[in-house]
Order: structure tokens, then C-alpha cells, then sequence
């Protein structure tokens, strides 16, 4: 394969990254806390001397996160939260702390707070929230602490983290390769879930785009197939 085949090659495997990218957004439009991604191109261009004009490739390895707010909708749930702002709670998993915003949490038998999947919720200094069984009314206020009848039982760990070094995983829950830190800077709301940050018109129109310059490098494909065939048949053929 020449220069123009590995650099219209690696084009279209971006596209492709980008492609899966945006369906996964579309999929995932109605669910709590999912936040949308997208692809991050590079060009990295190289001398290849001898007078030789410098060649170019695209690479997009990498995603990123895009953390702004979703929809904030009220429901009749006292251990729903959302959070206004551009933090995450954290998650106990057997895998280690992770993040996630969707808070749509629960109690287990022992009385931990926990998401729907089991994972525990955890304080801000990593421990286990329990709320008392007997208790009939459980409160927050906005800097995430709780409150059962009236009496504190801790504070929901809210923490930050760099989305350029988000890894999701499954569950709707991110792993943060470069750690995380307190969040100081956002509210609870209780009673409330955030839903998707995604766009549906946006991702839609950007879905055609994507498809569209993808067909194109598809094409360039093909011509550059053809001719190759062309020129070894001509040549073939002056013998």
C-alpha cells in the first residue's frame, strides 16, 4: 500500500471510532446521567526528505467527555440526586472507587445506600453511607449532606476529575486514570435525577455528516483501486 492508502486509511478508521461514538450517544439518549462522548482527532505530520513533500496522518485514538449539565427532572423519590455542576458521586466496586452520575440510588439489607446495580455509595472520605431502617424522612441539603429524621448520617462524596482521563465503564460508571478530587463548587438536588446530556438533533445531523465523509473516503478508495488495476493492466499490455 503507498503513502495515500495508509493516510486515507487511517482516516476512515477515526470515522469509524467517531461513528460507533455518536450511535452509542444516540442510544443512550434516555439514560440517567449518561454523559455524551466524542472522538478527538490528531494529524501528525512527518518529513520524509529527499525533496519528498512531508506526509500527513490522521489518527483519533482518544475520546473525550463531555461533562456539561443535562435535564434536571423532579421525581417523588427521596433517594434520587442529581448534581448541578460538573461532578460525579462516587461508587464502591469490586474494581476499585468509581465515578458516575446517575443518582438513582437505594438501600440495601444492611442499610447502606447503594446503586441500582449494588455498588455502594460512598461518603467523602470513601466510607459507606448507612441510613437508619427506622428512619421515615431522609434529607439533604445542598452540599450533599444527609440527614435521617433530622440527625446528620454523612455527606455524599462529590468529586472531580480531568474528562480528558475518563474511561467509561460499564454500568454508567467512569474509571479516573489521573484520580480525582473533592468538589466544593456544586449542589445536590434531592428528589431530582439528571438525564442524558445528549442532543438528539445534534447527534443526528452529526451522524449524517460523519456517514457522509466516510462514504467519500470509501470512494477515494475505489478510485485509487482502479487506477492502480488500470496501470498495471497498461502496462501489462506495452510488454
Amino acid at each position: 500500500m503507498d503513502n495515500a492508502g495508509y493516510v486515507g486509511l487511517t482516516r476512515q478508521a477515526g470515522l469509524l471510532r467517531e461513528l460507533n461514538a455518536i450511535a452509542n450517544n444516540i442510544a443512550n439518549l434516555n439514560t440517567t446521567g449518561y454523559r455524551r462522548e466524542g472522538v478527538v482527532f490528531s494529524e501528525h505530520v512527518k518529513a520524509l526528505g529527499n525533496d519528498d513533500p512531508s506526509l500527513s496522518m490522521a489518527t483519533a485514538s482518544h475520546r473525550f467527555v463531555d461533562l456539561n449539565v443535562g435535564e434536571i427532572k423532579r421525581t417523588d423519590n427521596s433517594l434520587d440526586f442529581a448534581i448541578d455542576g460538573d461532578a460525579f458521586f462516587l461508587i464502591e466496586t469490586p474494581a476499585g472507587q468509581r465515578l458516575t452520575k446517575a443518582g438513582a440510588f437505594t438501600v440495601n439489607e444492611v442499610g447502606e445506600l447503594t446503586t441500582g446495580g449494588g455498588a455502594r455509595v460512598l461518603d467523602e472520605g470513601g466510607g459507606a453511607i448507612v441510613l437508619p431502617t427506622q428512619a421515615r424522612v431522609i434529607s439533604a441539603t445542598p452540599d450533599g449532606s444527609l440527614m435521617a429524621d433530622g440527625q446528620p448520617v454523612g455527606r455524599l462524596g462529590l468529586m472531580k476529575a480531568d474528562p480528558a482521563f475518563l474511561v467509561r465503564e460499564g454500568d454508567n460508571l467512569f474509571r479516573a486514570d489521573q484520580g480525582f478530587e473533592p468538589a466544593d463548587d456544586v449542589k445536590v438536588r434531592q428528589n431530582a435525577l439528571e438525564g442524558s446530556n445528549v442532543s438528539a438533533v445534534t447527534e443526528i445531523a452529526r451522524l449524517i455528516e460523519v456517514q457522509r465523509t466516510y462514504e467519500s473516503g470509501q470512494k477515494l478508495f475505489q478510485n485509487e483501486d482502479e487506477r492502480i488495476r488500470k496501470t498495471v493492466r497498461d502496462l501489462g499490455q506495452m510488454r
